[in-house]
């Protein structure tokens, strides 16, 4: 459908907000990223909170421009993954809608290009901010060391880390200061932004998620095929080194037997998409492909579709998430939660839960036996989630987020909830 420029004109109020962010294909919400996924999950909370506050969301290119309403949202598809085809399409369309003054930021790196075109970000935001712009910064991903995370981003860890390392906390006080408010989704992030900015400008409001009905279990393995006769271990979201898939994978390198059943991993998830065309990426995707090649322990499904997803969690007798470092809130762990699945952690997750393993092939093989092997154990991680399930409803976020535009519109009626928001 064509809007006219009526239609278009009618967002361009001083009151609306103003996104910019990856988004999810139309129709979808488990595509194009983690960062895509939530920027929408999120928007459909504010509405929810707001229904006449007008949204509009600049996002990225699929195939070609377009720009559309879903769920009385406008989204203009205008930019690209590159440094001309970002910044210019970017500014065009902000001058479009010179009259809103709060811009809501989601960042994650890679999400808007390479190196030089993600370094350039904070410059022109600070643009923004000159130009009248109430500006918050949802930031995804808060690291200060870059030595876990070295074969993730392709660095050698031997030539130039503390000057990368260096160089990562000037960029974060240069967005601290661009930005009116930053929004960590974890009050962890929000604590280590402010040691890096040395500042109370990061709030936390925790990664949200809206609660979910699971299927009955077998019911779910069956639609699958799986062999009701055995356990599932569920390790979802797209694979990457820092979120340990190489390590889950060699856990699962021999067999494991739980009460006489097989226990089969199911490796749910594709290439990262803005990792993909990395060199140092490719590498570990293929390496990581032939470890789990005619790997009779373990299922690898490839990405999975929206429709697909409850029918995964639904099937799994135990979730598990093998990250190396703690960098940002992860969205497969909130669908475990939604689902209210019993789930373990690597010690570097240990904030979520007390059931935490370590970076090995034997501690992670335990303490999934341990887990499987207790039905009381299970228990009191399924009643963790559903505590979580509560605790972090997507239903309760949108007043949290519109909130942080408060001083600039004082019309604004939603109230903050000072008991959620983090870093006050």
């Amino acid at each position: 459908m064509k809007l006219t420029s009526l239609q278009l004109s009618a967002f361009n109020r001083p009151d609306s907000l103003l996104v910019i962010s990856t988004y999810p294909d139309q129709k979808t919400t488990h595509t194009g990223g983690g960062l895509a996924t939530y920027t929408k999950n999120s928007l459909l909370a504010i509405r929810k909170a707001d229904p006449l506050r007008k949204i509009i969301v600049l996002a990225n290119i699929i195939d070609e421009p377009e720009t559309y309403l879903e769920k009385d949202i406008l989204v203009i598809r205008c930019w690209e993954r590159s440094l001309l085809h970002f910044y210019f399409p970017l500014t065009k369309a902000l001058l479009k809608f010179d009259q809103v003054k709060n811009v809501l930021l989601g960042f994650e790196f890679a999400a808007y290009g390479d190196l030089f075109t993600t370094g350039l970000l904070p410059l022109y935001l600070s643009v923004l901010k000159l130009a009248g712009k109430h500006l918050v910064t949802v930031v995804h991903q808060v690291v200060a060391d870059l030595t876990d995370l070295a074969i993730h981003t392709g660095i050698d860890k031997n030539k130039h880390l503390n000057l990368y390392n260096r160089l990562l906390i000037t960029y974060f006080q240069w967005l601290g200061f661009a930005s009116h408010k930053i929004v960590t989704l974890e009050a962890n992030l929000a604590d280590r932004f402010n040691d890096i900015v040395s500042g109370h400008k990061a709030v936390a409001i925790p990664h949200g998620l809206y609660p979910k009905k699971a299927l009955d279990k077998k019911s779910a393995q069956k639609r699958l095929n799986l062999n009701s006769h055995h356990l599932y271990v569920l390790c979802f979201g797209y694979l990457s080194h820092y979120k340990g898939s190489d390590l889950i994978v060699k856990a699962f390198k021999k067999p494991l037997l739980v009460g006489g059943k097989k226990v089969r991993l199911i490796l749910a998830g594709g290439e990262n998409q803005t990792q993909g065309q990395k060199r140092h990426y490719q590498k570990f995707y293929k390496n990581l492909y032939k470890s789990i090649d005619n790997n009779p322990n373990i299922i690898h499904t490839g990405f999975v579709p929206d429709t697909r997803i409850k029918t995964f969690y639904s099937a799994a007798d135990l979730v598990v998430f093998p990250y190396r470092t703690f960098m940002s809130a992860s969205g497969p762990l909130s669908l475990a939660i939604a689902y209210r699945k019993p789930f373990v952690v690597s010690t570097a997750l240990s904030n979520y839960s007390p059931a935490t393993f370590g970076l090995t092939s034997d501690s992670i093989r335990q303490t999934i036996k341990d887990t499987l092997s207790k039905k009381r154990t299970l228990g009191k991680l399924e009643k963790l989630s559903q505590v979580m399930a509560a605790e972090r409803n997507f239903n309760h976020q949108g007043a949290l987020y519109l909130s942080l535009f408060q001083s600039s519109i004082p019309s604004l009626s939603a109230t903050p909830a000072r008991t959620v928001l983090a870093g006050e």
